[in-house]
């Protein structure tokens, strides 16, 4: 024993006083920290750590800019960036002893994600971002936050590490705009995504502003979902007539690429609006009804035969709206969600629905609770080739378990 607590003391001395970060402490977020320069000496620099997602730093990709990064006290080990209508590929420099400047770890953006995170080898030197574009064009791109982390364990909370969009989907939430999926569904995205660790995909038809493009991935990450969801560039406007909507959008337009949505993702259930679009909203309305049809074209192989081609087609097995005169089945969002460190799902989606920021100043819209007009609970199934719910309060009732995502084979006795 005595032996054992003189080799421990020794390893205590030959311990160096600040030792970096353990691997199980959480990074923290040190950007204020670090000196933050630009290539291009632009005096929006500051808009980088103000954590307002409305501001940014522009950056041209094609030219060699860059932003070089000074640590404090603690070594950056990560970075995440937030891109405003724009994106980037880029990577991290660091310097040579002979001066030259050397790739560290690079972040190819083919994906267009409006949020970059990259971990590389712990830098305690000065050491750079510098910009690229697939494409070789001379693209300028804003930057509306950049966070720099200490080495540790990821803090979920700022640190997105989005993965692709899911290759083969459980769920596809299906809606109109940022927030939707929220406001109108309450708990179904935490509680099938985060709790159940589903492969949850969420589309959206139209995005209008960068900031909501920021807002509708803080949301979704908070509620579990890790696949980059699928942000279409359809005009937002809320026509007074659904003719209208349709016009502006072209319903073959809409259609196909609901179709194309459907065939990509490959869903066993799909979640969409409110065949009246809650209250009213014609954009709502166009989706909910092309959703329903593009769930029958999609295994359909005459119907747009080049999506057919590149991702075969694709039997969804049910389509479920929002609502409806005659409801089919009530969900639960109201148990609490290990997840979630016992918040239930409702509770998640009211915190989610905040990080909307643009959508909250007013106060005129909420989650919508049991009992609301608009009750998040509520849905009729719309669309079954596996028969109607008997049970009730799952959107994969009768959807069989060996085609799920998390389905794990009993084992077998030899």
């Amino acid at each position: 024993m005595k032996k054992l607590l003189a080799i421990l003391l020794c390893a205590m001395l030959l311990m160096p006083a600040c030792p970096r970060a353990a691997l199980g402490d959480t990074a923290r977020d040190i950007t204020t920290q670090c000196k933050i320069t630009s290539s291009d000496s632009d005096s929006s620099i500051k808009s980088l750590y103000d954590r307002d997602e409305t501001t940014g730093c522009g950056v041209r990709a094609g030219r060699g800019q860059y932003l070089q990064i000074t640590p404090g006290d603690a070594p950056v080990a990560a970075v995440m960036l937030e891109f405003g209508t724009y994106t980037h590929s880029f990577a991290i420099q660091a310097q040579d002893t002979d001066g030259a400047w050397r790739e560290v770890a690079p972040f190819e953006n083919t994906g267009d994600y409006g949020q970059a995170y990259l971990t590389f080898p712990a830098q305690s030197g000065r050491f750079r971002i510098a910009f690229s574009c697939a494409d070789g064009r001379e693209r300028k791109a804003t930057i509306r936050e950049m966070y720099l982390f200490s080495e540790g364990t990821p803090d979920l909370a700022l640190a997105h590490a989005w993965q692709p969009p899911c290759e083969k989907a459980d769920l596809l939430f299906v809606v109109a705009h940022p927030d939707d999926e929220i406001l109108w569904f309450g708990g179904a995205i935490p509680y099938y995504a985060g709790q159940l660790g589903l492969q949850v995909q969420a589309a959206y038809l139209t995005c209008y502003k960068p900031e909501r493009r920021l807002e509708l991935l803080n949301g979704l990450w908070h509620c579990g979902v890790r696949s980059y969801p699928d942000i279409a560039d359809f005009e937002d406007y809320n026509y007074q007539r659904v003719d209208y909507a349709y016009r502006a959008w072209g319903k073959e337009n809409i259609l196909r690429h609901l179709v194309r949505l459907l065939r990509r993702y490959q869903p066993e259930a799909v979640v969409t609006h409110d065949l009246k679009g809650e209250y009213g909203h014609t954009q709502h309305i166009v989706c909910s009804e092309t959703v329903r049809e593009a769930a029958s074209r999609a295994a359909d192989a005459s119907y747009d035969p080049d999506s057919a081609r590149q991702y075969g087609v694709w039997q969804v097995k049910k389509v479920y709206r929002h609502l409806g005169d005659a409801p089919t089945t009530r969900m639960d969002w109201s148990q609490p969600l290990s997840f979630f460190n016992g918040r239930t799902g409702l509770e998640v989606a009211a915190e989610a629905f905040q990080l909307h920021v643009t959508q909250t100043w007013s106060g005129k819209f909420a989650v919508a609770a049991p009992g609301d007009s608009y009750d998040s609970t509520v849905y009729t199934l719309a669309y079954s080739t596996v028969g109607e719910d008997a049970r009730g309060g799952d959107f994969l009732e009768n959807i069989p378990l060996e085609s799920l995502s998390n389905y794990i084979p009993e084992a077998t006795n030899p």
